[in-house]
C-alpha cells in the first residue's frame, strides 16, 4: 500500500504564504527484456496529487481519509528521507490523491511514482531547490535502482547506470510510432518475491548475451528499426526465472507473436506482460479475446510513452 493518513502535530516555525500545488508522476515499465535494472520507459499511467499546507500531516484520496500504517506509505517515507538528506524541515501538509491509475504491485512503477512524488513535495516547499538531476539521485538512493524512478522523473525511455556516488543516464529519442500493449493479470507479485527466484551467480555467456543485445536494442530504438526486436529482447538474466511466477506467461507471449506483435517482455518484476506493436486496434481486440479465455482475469490496454515526466504545478 502506498498511501495512508498520518496526523502529526508540530509547530510551524515561521509564518509564510500557504502553498497549494499539484504533482503528477507517470507510471513506468522497467527492464525491457535485456535492460535489467538499467532500462525503463515512462507510460501514460499517472499518480496525481494535490498538496496544501496544513495544521497536521494528512493523506486522503479524493477527500476520503485513509488509515494505513505509516511504514507502508512510500510517499511519506520519501518526504521524510528527503528532509533528512537535505537537513531541512518543511511545514505540515495535506495530500489529496486525486488520480492513481498505476496498478499496485504489477510491475508498472507504482512504488517509484510514490517515491518521486514524496521527494517533489519537499522540493516544492523548498522553492524547488532541487533540479531534476538532484531529484533523480535522491530517488535512486532510496529506491536502489534507476530503471523506474529515472524515467518517471524525466519521461521517455531512459538508460541509466549508478553506484553509491554516481548516476549517469541517457534519454533515448522519441519513439512516437511504437505502442505498449499492457497485459495485466488480477494478482499481485512483489518485487521481493520476483527477485528471490533469481540465481546468485550467472554464466558468462548469459551476461554476454544481455550486454551485446542491449547495445543493439538501444541502437534500434534510435534507428526506429524493429525487425529483430524480439531477438534483441531475449533476456537470460531474469525473465526465464520469473515466467514460473506468472501463470500462462510464455503461452501469452506465443499468442502475441502469432497475432502480429513486434516483441514482448515482462514489465519490471511482473506480473504485467508487455507487447510492443504499432498502433493496431485489430491486435488489441484479438488479444482481448485470447486473454479472456485464460484464468486470472487478464486485461489489456494500449499505452503511449509519456515524454513529460514528473511535474509540479502551483495552484495558487
Amino acid at each position: 500500500m502506498l498511501y495512508n493518513k498520518v496526523l502529526i502535530n508540530k509547530k510551524k516555525e515561521t509564518k509564510r504564504m500557504s502553498l497549494k500545488f499539484k504533482i503528477k508522476v507517470p507510471g513506468t515499465s522497467a527492464n525491457i527484456g535485456v535492460g535489467y535494472d538499467c532500462l525503463g520507459v515512462a507510460l501514460d499511467y499517472y499518480l496525481e496529487i494535490e498538496v496544501t499546507e496544513s495544521e497536521t500531516i494528512e493523506f486522503v484520496e479524493n477527500g476520503k481519509e485513509f488509515s494505513i500504517p505509516l511504514d507502508e506509505n512510500l510517499m511519506f517515507e520519501a518526504a521524510n528521507f528527503t528532509q533528512k538528506k537535505l537537513n531541512k524541515t518543511i511545514p505540515n501538509y495535506r495530500v489529496n490523491i486525486i488520480r492513481n491509475d498505476i496498478p499496485i504491485a504489477r510491475g508498472l512503477g507504482s512504488s517509484s511514482s510514490a517515491i518521486v512524488a514524496g521527494i517533489m513535495i519537499v522540493n516544492r516547499f523548498l522553492n524547488n531547490k532541487l533540479d531534476r538531476d538532484s531529484i533523480a539521485k535522491l530517488a535512486v538512493e532510496m529506491e536502489g535502482h534507476p530503471d523506474n524512478v529515472v524515467p518517471a522523473i524525466f519521461g521517455g525511455m531512459v538508460l541509466a547506470a549508478h553506484d553509491k556516488e554516481n548516476l549517469s543516464y541517457a534519454l533515448l529519442p522519441n519513439i512516437e510510432n511504437l505502442f505498449f500493449y499492457v497485459m495485466i493479470p488480477n494478482f499481485r507479485l512483489s518485487t521481493e518475491k520476483a527477485r528471490s527466484v533469481l540465481p546468485k551467480n550467472y554464466k558468462v555467456s548469459d551476461a554476454i548475451n544481455n550486454m551485446s543485445k542491449l547495445g543493439l536494442l538501444v541502437s534500434r530504438f534510435y534507428e526506429k528499426k524493429y525487425d529483430d526486436l524480439r531477438f534483441l529482447l531475449g533476456d537470460r538474466l531474469h525473465q526465464p526465472y520469473r515466467f514460473k511466477l506468472i501463470n500462462n506467461s510464455e503461452k501469452i507471449f506465443k499468442i502475441t507473436e502469432e497475432k502480429g506483435a513486434i516483441a514482448e517482455y515482462i514489465s519490471g518484476a511482473g506480473p504485467t506482460l508487455m507487447a510492443l506493436n504499432y498502433d493496431n486496434d485489430n491486435f488489441l481486440e484479438a488479444m482481448k479475446n485470447e486473454l479472456s479465455k485464460l484464468p486470472d482475469e487478464w486485461s489489456i490496454e494500449k499505452k503511449r510513452i509519456n515524454y513529460e515526466g514528473a511535474m509540479s504545478i502551483d495552484l495558487i
